[in-house]
C-alpha cells in the first residue's frame, strides 16, 4: 500500500505556500503614533453628503461647456451694420458677419421683420458697392419701392420669385455661393429642414456673402443654423394720443413701435431687448427706456405720510386739529 502511494503521488499537485508578508519600505512608514482609522470609519454613509451647487455655479458652468463649442468668429474688419448701433453692440464683433446667416423671427404678419432685414441688406450695399442684392421672395408680397425708401438702389436689385420651395432653396444657395452677390435677402414662410439649412450655412461660408432671412413665428424656439436670431414684435399705434393736439407733434411718433429680442448670437449674451421705431429718413431710431412718474398727489401724499410718522409733527397737527374742532 505503502509502495501504490509513492507511485501515485506525481499525480498530487504541489503544496501552495503563504505568501511572506510584505513589509513597507522604511520611508514609507508612518513616523507618527497617531491611530489609524479602522475600515468602519471609513464607510460612505459616515462620510458628510457635498453640499449641492447652488444656481450661479450650474450657470456659470453650462456657460463654460457652451464656450467650447460656441465662441465668436475672429473679427477680421469686415462685418456690416444692421443699420442700429444699439443692435451692433449687442454682437461680438460690432455687427454681422458676412460669411454667416441671420435670421429675423417676425411675430406677426407685417413688414416689420422684412424691414430691419432690408435696413442690415442697404448697410451691406454701402459696404459693397459693385455687387447686387439678390431678393428671394417666396410669398410674392415684396414690394420694392419700400426697399428703395430704405436705402436700396433699385438698380442693384435682382428679384427673384421661385415657383417652389426647392426652387427657392436652389436660387439662394446659388446666390449665396457663387461670392457675386453683396447680399441674400430671402423670405421664407416654408419649413426649411436642417439639411437645407446646414446647406445654406455651407454655402454662405464658401461665398463669403451673408443671408438675410425672415422666418414666420413658428421657427422661434426651432433649431438653427442662423449666426444671429432676432425676435421682432410689433405694438399698436396709439391713435388717441396722436390726436391730442396739447402736445407739439413728431412726425417719427407716428410710426409703430417695434421691440427686439437678440433670441440667439453665436460667442454673445442672448435675452436682450430694446424697442425702437423706423422714421421716414430710414433710420433705426431706439427708444429710451424711462422709469414710469409718480402722479402728483401720490407724491404729496406719501410726503405727508412721512411727516405725520414723526411725534412732534403729529402732536401739532392733532393739537391744531383739536383746535378747529373747538372752535
Amino acid at each position: 500500500m505503502a509502495n501504490q502511494q509513492q507511485f501515485f503521488s506525481f499525480m498530487e499537485p504541489p503544496a501552495v505556500k503563504p505568501p511572506a508578508a510584505v513589509c513597507p519600505p522604511a520611508s514609507n512608514r508612518r513616523i507618527s503614533n497617531e491611530p489609524q482609522p479602522s475600515g468602519a470609519s471609513l464607510r460612505a454613509q459616515d462620510l458628510p453628503a457635498p453640499a449641492p451647487p447652488d444656481r450661479a455655479s450650474i450657470l456659470k458652468s453650462l456657460r463654460a461647456k457652451v464656450g467650447c463649442i460656441s465662441t465668436a468668429r475672429r473679427d477680421d474688419g469686415v462685418g456690416f451694420s444692421t443699420g442700429c448701433e444699439s443692435l451692433d453692440r449687442w454682437l461680438p464683433s460690432g455687427g454681422l458677419h458676412p460669411s454667416t446667416l441671420t435670421e429675423w423671427i417676425a411675430a406677426h404678419d407685417g413688414v416689420a421683420a422684412g424691414s430691419l432685414a432690408m435696413s442690415a441688406a442697404a448697410s451691406r450695399l454701402r459696404q459693397i458697392p459693385a455687387r447686387p442684392l439678390v431678393i428671394v421672395d417666396c410669398s410674392g408680397t415684396f414690394y420694392p419701392p419700400a426697399a428703395v425708401s430704405l436705402g436700396v438702389p433699385h438698380q442693384r436689385m435682382i428679384l427673384l420669385r421661385p415657383r417652389s420651395g426647392a426652387d427657392a432653396i436652389w436660387a439662394i444657395d446659388q446666390s449665396l455661393r457663387s461670392g457675386a452677390a453683396a447680399a441674400v435677402w430671402a423670405s421664407l414662410p416654408m419649413q426649411v429642414d436642417d439639411r437645407d439649412a446646414r446647406r445654406l450655412q455651407l454655402a454662405a461660408e464658401a461665398g463669403r456673402t451673408p443671408g438675410l432671412f425672415v422666418r414666420g413665428f413658428a421657427t422661434r424656439g426651432k433649431p438653427s443654423f442662423a449666426e444671429v436670431q432676432f425676435y421682432v414684435s410689433q405694438q399698436q399705434r396709439d391713435t388717441a394720443q396722436r390726436a391730442t393736439k396739447r402736445r407739439p407733434t413728431h412726425r417719427w411718433r407716428d410710426f409703430e413701435v417695434l421691440s427686439i429680442t437678440l433670441d440667439r448670437v453665436r460667442g454673445g449674451v442672448a435675452g436682450k431687448q430694446l424697442q425702437l421705431q423706423i422714421t421716414d429718413a430710414a433710420t433705426l431710431r431706439p427708444l429710451s427706456t424711462t422709469a414710469p412718474q409718480t402722479p402728483r398727489h401720490e407724491t404729496a401724499a406719501e410726503h405727508l405720510a412721512s411727516q405725520l410718522a414723526h411725534p412732534a409733527i403729529a402732536k401739532r397737527v392733532a393739537s391744531r386739529r383739536d383746535a378747529r374742532t373747538a372752535s
